[in-house]
């Protein structure tokens, strides 16, 4: 598969088996997270592997789906993945450099991480979701963070269980490609 194809093929998948991951293939889906571009080299990610039952029910209980951004709408999908990946963006490393630009530069670099992890897990056969709807103090609480670093996503991975399904529908280029300002459309007919 090509870079395309990976990018083509990738899908948020909430239903997975219950295979377990290889820990070689887990490996690999993680080292791809260090090669993410990353401002002034700091590489600001941290990643926690949960994969204790209990640890990802406590995981589920501060997530939340949709617009509703409040306990009694947990994502109990998650349970169902062998591994949850918790990316985790520390502050302190971009921010002693950059001042409080930095904290955006890190969620940036962080979110690349994530991308290229998304991508490894389809090279690998295997699924993922980004999942961001959480409180992110009480999941913070939850795997032991200190203050500088804070949780930016939860990744669940494994064997999808889902059918095979299209394509999301996306804008067309025409619709988000502008030249030299905002408005004046780059694509014409």
């Amino acid at each position: 598969m090509n870079l395309y194809e990976a990018i083509k093929a990738r899908r948020s998948v909430r239903r997975f088996k219950d295979n377990e991951i290889e820990e070689d293939t887990l490996m690999r889906i993680l080292d791809s997270a260090r090669y993410a571009p990353t401002g002034g080299n700091l590489q600001p990610w941290e990643f926690i592997l949960v994969r204790d039952k209990e640890q990802k029910q406590r995981l589920v209980d501060y997530t939340y789906t949709g617009y509703e951004a409040q306990p009694g709408n947990e994502q109990k999908w998650i349970l169902e993945a062998p591994v949850v990946i918790v990316v985790c963006v520390d502050f302190k490393r971009t921010c002693a450099r950059y001042g409080e630009p930095g904290k955006k530069i890190a969620i940036m670099d962080t979110s690349a991480a994530i991308q290229n992890m998304l991508l490894a897990a389809v090279e690998e056969g295997v699924e993922s979701c980004w999942v961001s709807g959480f409180d992110v103090q009480k999941i913070a609480e939850v795997v032991a963070l200190p203050k500088s670093i804070e949780p930016l996503a939860l990744l669940p991975i494994g064997h999808s269980a889902q059918s095979s399904s299209r394509p999301p529908n996306k804008l067309p280029l025409e619709d988000i490609v502008y030249k030299e300002k905002y408005g004046q459309s780059y694509i014409t007919d």
